[in-house]
């Protein structure tokens, strides 16, 4: 889901969100009340709505002003009204209480305040809809930490394969001495989680071309094999010929395309 909200400081912010849902971080309460915050403020900028900009949101929300443009003009329902300030203490509490830790349930349900918020304002602009999508923001959930898994795995099999392809003298030194400057799996835990996948993508890429280079070193090897057994199995006739032709006067090609005729 590509949203690209009302400037590129909003979409920004958006994008920080999204990397914390992917996460599974608590960081999420701190980037939703900084999207939320910088988005109301922008409606109200937008309309020259007076507001108190040293205040953070939940002060903002209570101004006469702001209450009167959000429910007289953008006319939002009682359930946004009344969520918005209730979102915006739980992460506030979070933030000074450190202890809550993300589920997908809250992260649907705060975006689907927000995205009423947004659609509130995209009608009172006659703007285009904004589609919300819950089965969007549960498929992505965690998923830093599942392709984390999968990287890993990844990088351990060609690593694998390249150890046997060590074994079997199928590496070049180049390709052995490039294989032995990559970071080791424990060096790369002590990074985030979103540093260690673009690592482990990096890596995976590198050992993919090292394999690759070990394969064409066993093809070329496995080339110079039959090229080596054609020679040896070209002697062989040219041998055979010889000590036949000696003994019945003709060449071998002859006397079995002489025994064809007779089938």
């Amino acid at each position: 889901m590509s949203t690209n909200l009302f400037n590129s400081s909003l979409t920004e912010r958006f994008s920080t969100l999204k990397r914390n849902i992917k996460s599974k971080s608590n960081s999420f309460y701190d980037s939703y009340l900084d999207l939320l915050e910088a988005t109301i403020k922008y409606f109200l900028d937008e309309n020259n709505i007076r507001y108190d900009q040293s205040k953070t949101c939940g002060y903002i929300l209570k101004e006469d002003a702001v209450n009167i443009f959000l429910l007289t003009s953008l006319k939002l329902d009682d359930y946004t009204i009344s969520k918005m300030p209730d979102y915006i203490k739980k992460c506030n509490d979070h933030k000074h209480k450190k202890e809550k830790r993300l589920q997908i349930e809250s992260v649907i349900n705060f975006l689907k305040v927000y995205f009423d918020l947004v659609n509130f304002y995209l009608d009172y602009i006659k703007g285009i809809r904004v589609e919300f999508d819950g089965q969007y923001f549960a498929s992505i959930f965690g998923e830093t930490e599942r392709l984390n898994v999968e990287y890993r795995n990844q990088v351990i099999k060609l690593q694998e394969d390249l150890k046997e392809a060590y074994d079997n003298n199928r590496l070049s030194e180049q390709d052995l001495n490039q294989y032995k400057a990559l970071l080791s799996i424990k060096e790369i835990e002590v990074l985030t989680l979103d540093d260690q996948n673009q690592k482990l993508q990096d890596q995976i890429s590198i050992l993919k071309d090292i394999k690759l280079n070990s394969l064409e070193v066993k093809l070329n090897k496995a080339l110079e094999m039959l090229v080596n057994l054609n020679g040896e199995i070209l002697e062989n006739r040219v041998a055979t010929d010889a000590v036949y032709r000696s003994i019945t006067g003709q060449d071998i090609k002859s006397a079995i395309e002489k025994n064809k005729s007779k089938i």
